[in-house]
């Protein structure tokens, strides 16, 4: 049975797609799926919506991609009070003013999740999904791990918290092969996040981070891409984006780097 390729929160950023899509090529996967968040945050939505609808138009929604329902309201404005920052809005606006119509109307109408050979996907809790809740450590996992025990294949894939994770309600269920692969035993429900290709939130990982599965071994694999991070960050502010969506890509010699050409620009 062919391996899968799943890559969730893209975020507009397409030189950390371009660099995985480069790499899942050689990794032997057969098919790519796409765990929603394509836009948001990055400086090249369209872009990044062409290349996911090119390549197999397999996705679950976002809740970035969601909120384009909102945000291409005539004269919607957003609602600062909701604790959501200047960065998320922004680059909503933003993708709104470069996407089309048809864009947006595809985005819309992406379901919420569906399966795969030997798992289900969705962008985030498998439980009230259009709430779009964070499973990120074992507690919030338990209602994603409920939801799957009643599936045959209960093997979840999730992105939306940019890091890569796995959680079951038993540990022995998972066996690591390696630091960066384990497999899953048959019948365990087990939760794995993906990671982000466009905003890794990983501690001591900026690269661009996805997810090979083989369902016919149940091996999780993931991986993690290098890509040119000082590009797509120049790319963010040459969009008028918040600086502090390019900050996070960056490793510290990077951010360095990075500071002193925003400095020396405003200078000039």
């Amino acid at each position: 049975m062919p391996k899968i390729a799943l890559l969730s929160d893209i975020h507009a950023n397409l030189t950390a797609l371009e660099a995985v899509l480069k790499e899942v090529q050689s990794s032997g996967a057969d098919s790519i799926v796409f765990l929603g968040d394509i836009v948001g945050y990055g400086a090249n939505p369209a872009e990044c919506v062409r290349w996911v609808r090119r390549l197999s138009g397999q996705i679950v929604m976002g809740n970035h991609d969601a909120e384009l329902k909102n945000c291409r309201q005539p004269g919607f404005e957003p609602d600062a009070s909701d604790g959501r920052q200047s960065d998320y809005w922004s680059a909503l606006m933003h993708a709104v003013k470069f996407l089309s119509e048809d864009d947006i109307d595809w985005l819309l109408a992406q379901p919420y999740w569906f399966g795969i050979p030997g798992a289900i996907v969705a962008h985030s809790s498998l439980h009230e999904l259009d709430q779009f809740h964070y499973v990120d450590d074992q507690r919030s996992a338990l209602a994603s791990l409920e939801v799957l025990a009643q599936f045959p294949d209960p093997v979840g894939f999730v992105g939306h918290t940019h890091l890569q994770q796995v959680f079951s309600r038993n540990p022995d269920a998972i066996e690591w092969l390696d630091q960066n692969k384990f497999s899953i035993e048959a019948g365990e429900p087990c939760v794995v996040s993906v990671g982000s290709v466009g905003q890794s939130r990983e501690q001591d990982n900026r690269n661009a981070c996805w997810v090979l599965w083989d369902p016919e071994l149940r091996i999780v694999e993931w991986r993690q891409t290098d890509y040119d991070r000082l590009h797509a960050a120049r790319s963010i502010v040459k969009a008028g984006l918040p600086l502090a969506s390019a900050i996070r890509l960056l490793e510290p010699d990077e951010l360095r780097i990075f500071l002193l050409e925003c400095a020396n620009e405003s200078i000039s």
